[in-house]
């Protein structure tokens, strides 16, 4: 039989469900997904809050119950406070933002529940152990410390490492170093004052420690919904625009290594000629004069050739390393080497020339019919 407190949760979660219905009919969009999403959720808090009622029966008991004066929940010793409640309600909040904003936001208020729905539990059973509150609290701090300390340690350390990287990322980076700044100094200033204090309640210190994590918490939060700012796409040795036309200045350029190891373990050392003549001098050859056109790769290994410029400006070397099946063009290169400097490049070619579809060959941007082949066998 359902008594009168469960009928009313039910009939309420009956109403959420009708209501939901209807709005998500009449009511398009982003607002009837938001609208539709809110009342089941409402439903679902009142059929819980029903069935509840209707397994405790309203907390009603027979009189000629023997015993009844002791066992009735009404006779019960009241339960000690909890901030697990609060932290449920606040975690079941985040699912349903979550559901319509970022996936981030929907995946740590899961972990939140989680843990509130643990630690409830956790707290209910142990205030049930015994009638002695002292030996029941002992009983929560042996079961639950040895678990509770590395993981809220470790979650804790993660939450303020990603709010803290959210914030950064959504700011301006002329305004980073502000931030960093204002922040060192609220967290130098606070120190002093607490450490010129000779006693400090254990109350204060952690209603500042919870303040000041619910603060960057929520700026956490707030940043991740707003998303990163837009972050410039820089150059690289393997964009196909810069290694292929000449006369392209980068910022990668500007601190780009101008000299090489005598222990590098070069196979070839291409040399760009003060009259833009393009030649290769291979390992083992030590006769200035043998300057070839074609150098030899082993396949699938890594290997380095030494590039130097003689010319009279900065010039690169490009490698050209092949087009293979529907994929785009391997191209990758050096920076931009200033006259009388060198650089080395580092080849992994996984295929032979036979699987290519256009040549291997090393060529300097700019410098018309000058090319070096690349042979894979």
């Amino acid at each position: 039989m359902f008594t009168t407190g469960s009928k009313l949760f039910f009939g309420a979660t009956a109403l959420s469900v009708a209501g939901a219905i209807v709005f998500a009919i009449t009511t398009g969009g982003p607002t009837g997904l938001m609208g539709t999403i809110g009342l089941l959720s409402l439903a679902s808090i009142f059929g819980f809050l029903g069935g509840i009622n209707y397994f405790n029966s309203d907390g009603n008991v027979p009189a000629m119950q023997q015993g009844v004066q002791f066992t009735a929940s009404a006779a019960q010793p009241p339960v000690g406070s909890s901030m697990w409640p609060l932290v449920s309600a606040v975690g079941i909040g985040g699912l349903v933002v979550g559901a319509v904003s970022k996936p981030v936001v929907f995946k740590v208020s899961v972990v939140v529940v989680l843990v509130a729905t643990i630690e409830w539990m956790v707290q209910g059973w142990s205030e049930r152990a015994s009638a002695d509150g002292g030996y029941n609290a002992g009983v929560r701090k042996r079961i639950a410390h040895p678990l509770e300390f590395p993981i809220v340690g470790t979650l804790g350390l993660g939450v303020v490492v990603y709010a803290f990287s959210r914030i950064m990322l959504t700011v301006s980076k002329e305004a980073t170093p502000w931030i960093f700044l204002v922040i060192g100094t609220i967290i130098a200033v606070g120190a002093f004052m607490f450490t010129g204090k000779r006693k400090i309640s254990r109350s204060t210190l952690l209603g500042v420690c919870t303040i000041g994590a619910v603060a960057l918490l929520g700026a956490g939060v707030a940043s991740a919904v707003q998303g990163q700012r837009t972050i410039k796409e820089h150059e690289t040795t393997v964009d196909s625009a810069l290694c292929l036309e000449g006369g392209i200045e980068a910022e990668i350029d500007d601190h780009g290594s101008q000299d090489v190891s005598a222990k590098s373990n070069v196979i070839a050392n291409i040399f760009l000629e003060s009259n833009n003549d393009l030649n290769a001098r291979i390992a083992g050859f030590t006769d200035p004069e043998d300057n070839f056109s074609t150098i030899t790769v082993p396949r699938s290994t890594d290997v380095r050739i030494r590039f130097h410029n003689e010319s009279n400006s900065p010039q690169r070397l490009t490698a050209r390393l092949g087009t293979f099946g529907e994929e785009s063009e391997v191209v990758m290169c050096t920076t931009a080497i200033n006259p009388g400097k060198e650089a080395i490049l580092t080849l992994l070619i996984p295929k032979t020339n036979a699987a290519s579809s256009t040549p291997m060959e090393l060529q300097v941007p700019g410098v018309e019919g000058q090319t070096i082949a690349i042979v894979v066998p």
